[in-house]
């Protein structure tokens, strides 16, 4: 606010997740120490479902305004903000007009946020899961087209991708590491090893956008817990330790069980790739209220024993 106090203008837009706009008064504190949001903010915060321990990012973008993320405690994007409405827009016209800009070019730049986190207090369920099969892209399309909005005016956001760098697999290829993993589990139950297990072929989704897995059906409602938890993943072998990853059971359509959280660190550090296999060996099984996280073996396959690293990268949608 030492920086910006002189040019923003008393009245705020705020840019939801939805792209809906709010204004909200600038208002200065008794003692003029610290600046707040006054008029509007309650508005805004009961349209978009913030809670206690919610936390926010906002990104100033110009002219006034900021675009604000809302997160549960968490990590977690809030996804019902993305469907939410300023449901007192006909009533306030309020504008408000400044010259301020990011840089001295008068162009708008953007942070990059990374949430990998997650947290064992967190018992919702996520609002909303997607078919494991779907193309992520049209899933924020169909997403889009449901609230009624279109692209013109929109301000864009980052999105996280990986890029494969690994050489173009030859004829058969394809289904060497999911052979290798059904003759792996094959021999578990020659040598009577009775742990469950489930097998996952890595799909896009799973591995370089969207970035969710879902557990198979029938083997989840078996042996997992009946909410959302969080579990560990060791590899055999590796000198990397294990990994924390959220779990979470989808509600609406299709109810499934799905590792979220924290997935992308994991597949990044093991270097998954499409129609890469991995066996998970359930070696301890969850107790709920997080008393004993489930704890896997995670049995990895590739159709390439030559790892070459991912590259991140992030592009504006």
């Amino acid at each position: 606010m030492e920086c910006f106090k002189e040019k923003l203008s008393p009245w705020c837009t705020i840019i939801g997740p939805s792209k809906q706009k709010w204004k909200i008064r600038l208002s200065s504190t008794y003692n003029e120490r610290q600046m707040v949001f006054s008029d509007g903010w309650k508005q805004f915060v009961r349209d978009n479902g913030v809670e206690t321990n919610d936390f926010l990012v906002f990104r100033f973008v110009g002219d006034s305004s900021f675009e604000v993320s809302v997160f549960d405690k968490s990590g977690c994007e809030k996804e019902g903000c993305h469907f939410s409405i300023n449901s007192n827009s006909r009533s306030r016209r309020t504008s408000c007009t400044s010259t301020l800009h990011i840089n001295n070019h008068g162009s708008v730049v953007k942070e990059e946020i990374e949430i990998f986190d997650s947290s064992s207090e967190d018992k919702s369920l996520w609002e909303e899961g997607e078919e494991e099969s779907e193309d992520v892209s049209h899933v924020t399309e169909e997403k889009r087209e449901r609230r009624g909005s279109s692209s013109e005016g929109k301000l864009p956001q980052s999105q996280k991708y990986f890029i494969s760098n690994r050489r173009d697999l030859k004829p058969g290829e394809k289904q060497r590491a999911s052979k290798m993993a059904e003759s792996y589990r094959h021999n578990m139950k020659d040598n009577k090893r009775v742990l469950p297990t489930f097998q996952i072929t890595m799909l896009p989704t799973h591995v370089y956008r969207g970035f969710y897995l879902t557990i198979p059906k029938v083997w989840a409602n078996k042996h997992m817990i009946k909410e959302s938890h969080e579990l560990e993943l060791r590899v055999p072998g590796s000198t990397k330790g294990s990994w924390k990853v959220g779990c979470r059971w989808t509600k609406g359509g299709s109810i499934q069980c799905q590792l979220r959280s924290k997935w992308p660190v994991f597949l990044l550090e093991n270097n998954l790739e499409e129609y890469d296999t991995c066996v998970f060996e359930l070696i301890q099984k969850g107790i709920s209220d997080d008393v004993r996280p489930p704890i896997f073996n995670v049995h990895i396959f590739r159709t390439v024993d030559h790892i070459v690293p991912l590259t991140v990268s992030t592009r504006m949608v």
